[in-house]
């Protein structure tokens, strides 16, 4: 887990994907893949863009499923209002806070709802 934030450490309250939620194409369980640091590598990356006045800046973030057909990153989020954000990265460092373009979601099941479904649905 990374974050940009430097002081005391806190506890991580970070969840793993509800085993009642399936993953449907084109999103991905990370922990479906075969390359074992690819959550870390994510996060490092997220870390890497994010300037100081965007939303995640500072959070700890857990890269935990991964769209196939663009690079759109589902994170668990530890300290934010939102527990869920899905992160377009974009591979270079951003100044501007809308980048990289961030969508919060507050439960598994509006991610789900508004989020893997009409993808799914989209991509069938």
């Amino acid at each position: 887990m990374f974050s940009v934030s430097s002081g005391a450490a806190k506890p991580h309250t970070f969840m793993s994907i509800p085993k009642n939620i399936e993953m449907f194409p084109p999103w991905q369980a990370i922990l479906d893949l075969p390359n074992e640091n690819r959550a870390e590598l994510l996060a490092a990356e997220l870390v890497a863009e994010l300037p100081p006045s965007h939303v995640l800046y500072g959070l700890k973030a857990r890269a935990v499923a991964v769209r196939s057909d663009r690079d759109d990153v589902l994170f668990e989020v530890d300290g934010g209002e939102t527990p869920l954000a899905v992160v377009h990265l974009t591979w270079r460092k951003e100044t501007d806070p809308r980048w990289p373009g961030t969508v919060l979601f507050r439960s598994w099941e509006q991610w789900l709802r508004d989020e893997m479904l009409p993808a799914h649905q989209d991509f069938s």
